[in-house]
Formats: C-alpha cells, sequence, structure tokens
C-alpha cells in the first residue's frame, strides 16, 4: 500500500512530466514555422536592401509562398497516424490575412512613416506575439521574442544606414537559430 502522501507526491510528478511533454511538442510543432519564417524575413529584408524598388514585389511574393509553405508544413503536422491531413489550416491564411491588414490599417493611420519605420514595426510585432506565446508556451518562445525586438531596436538606432540588410541577418537568423534550438527538447 503507498500513503495518501506518496499518492499525492506521484500525481505532481506525473503532472509535471505531463506539462513538459506538452511544452517539447509546441516547441517541435513550432521548429519548421521558424525556419522558413527566418529565411522569408531574409530573403525579404536582404532583397528589400539590394532591391529596393522591387521590395514590394518582393514582399508579396514572398508572403504568399511562407503562407503556402506555413499550411503545408501545418497540414502534414496535423496528421493523424494514419496520414490523414488535420482540418483547420484556413486559420493559418485567415491569421495572415488579419495581421497583414493590421499592419496595413496601422501604417494608413500613422503615417507619414519612413521605409525603416516600415522595416522595423513588423519585427517588432512579431516579437511581441513570441513573448505573449512564451508566457503559455514555454520560455524559449520569450527568449526568441526578446532576442527579435533587441536585435530590432538595435539596428534601427544604431545601424540605419543598414537596417533591412541588418534586419535580414539578425532577424531572420534569429529566428532560424531559435527553430533549431526548438527542435533540440
Amino acid at each position: 500500500m503507498i500513503s495518501p502522501q506518496q499518492a499525492a507526491d506521484a500525481l505532481k510528478e506525473a503532472d509535471a512530466a505531463e506539462k513538459r511533454s506538452a511544452r517539447a511538442y509546441r516547441y517541435q510543432r513550432s521548429a519548421p514555422h521558424l525556419f522558413l519564417w527566418g529565411a522569408i524575413w531574409l530573403a525579404g529584408y536582404g532583397g528589400s536592401d539590394l532591391w529596393p524598388r522591387y521590395a514590394g514585389w518582393l514582399w508579396t511574393g514572398l508572403l504568399l509562398l511562407a503562407l503556402a509553405v506555413s499550411i503545408a508544413v501545418g497540414r502534414y503536422g496535423n496528421s493523424d497516424s494514419q496520414g490523414q491531413a488535420g482540418r483547420g489550416n484556413w486559420r493559418y491564411a485567415v491569421t495572415f490575412m488579419a495581421i497583414w491588414a493590421f499592419f496595413g490599417a496601422t501604417y494608413a493611420v500613422m503615417g507619414p512613416i519612413t521605409h525603416l519605420q516600415e522595416g522595423a514595426f513588423p519585427p517588432l510585432v512579431v516579437a511581441l506575439a513570441y513573448v505573449l506565446t512564451g508566457l503559455w508556451s514555454g520560455p524559449r518562445f520569450v527568449v526568441a521574442g526578446v532576442a527579435v525586438a533587441a536585435l530590432t531596436l538595435g539596428g534601427f538606432f544604431y545601424l540605419p544606414q543598414h537596417f533591412l540588410l541588418w534586419e535580414g541577418f539578425v532577424g531572420g537568423g534569429a529566428l532560424i537559430l531559435a527553430g533549431a534550438w526548438f527542435r533540440r527538447v
């Protein structure tokens, strides 16, 4: 027979193991998206710095590509044991459209803005989203969000002449490194 205290301790240990497992699962599920968006970030900001005249077209193409790949990755990750794709991936598209509508509306009401402000705003919103996600999903999200925000602000204030290139490498690189870190659970 086990004592009530031993039973309570065993239940606490099981609960802690379940929470660690759920956190590890969320990290694993997030890693491919961090790799993808890090690469998009690198290409978008780097390309905008090199070819500013085509930045709008570049970002449009990259964002549509990223949306399609994110949906495919989510569908693959939601497959059950029989390989059936999970439902609800339409939420990725709606979320994506809502976020970009928010950015457009914000630019419209806050303008005029410079290309540096325009380039810094999305990474700061992403950083906020990671920090808020981390409050419920695990501290690695918080660290990733703080890193993206700090690197963005550092480049904005200290390297304005090379901000887009900076943001491409350090912002995209931070997301790619976070993806690698999230996979190592």
